[in-house]
């Protein structure tokens, strides 16, 4: 019968970059690692954009129900990435770092995401900001005249 023997030397070096934990670092490297993350989670929002732009080109600009479920589900997208930021980052909460700057950029993103689904909501017209579409709101102005018949006999 084959028997194999494997000798295990507890006296290997770890290799080049290799962590335990992420606790198992000290100081600077803790820190540059969290901003790397918080960053990470900040820039997140932005990839997005382009692809729901693309999307919203490929919609066109006819009213359907396509376009509106697609613009729905958009805007609906936006607005919950600007709600969750606190949640984004609670991880990152209390580590000894900023997340002001990481925050304003996660929330630019957001707001960006939202502009662009407001503006293709302006484009295919269900958005009111023309002043036609708040025309029945303006008072109408009732000229009462008399009219006198003259005669120059």
């Amino acid at each position: 019968m084959w028997e194999i023997k494997i000798k295990r030397e507890k006296s290997l070096p770890e290799p080049v970059g290799y962590k335990k934990a992420f606790d198992d670092c000290q100081g600077q490297e803790l820190r540059e690692d969290l901003e790397k993350k918080a960053m990470g989670i900040a820039k997140g929002g932005f990839g997005n954009i382009f692809m729901i732009m693309f999307t919203l080109y490929m919609t066109g600009n006819m009213m359907n129900i396509f376009t509106i479920v697609i613009i729905g589900q958009f805007l609906w997208q936006a607005i919950s990435t600007i709600a969750k930021m606190d949640q984004a980052f609670q991880l990152l909460e209390n580590r000894g770092i900023s997340l002001f700057f990481y925050k304003l950029i996660y929330l630019s993103a957001g707001l960006l995401q939202l502009g662009v689904v407001l503006y293709k909501l302006y484009n295919i017209g269900l958005l009111p900001l023309n002043s036609a579409d708040w025309i029945d709101l303006v008072p109408l102005h009732h000229q009462e005249e008399i009219v006198v018949p003259y005669s120059y006999n």
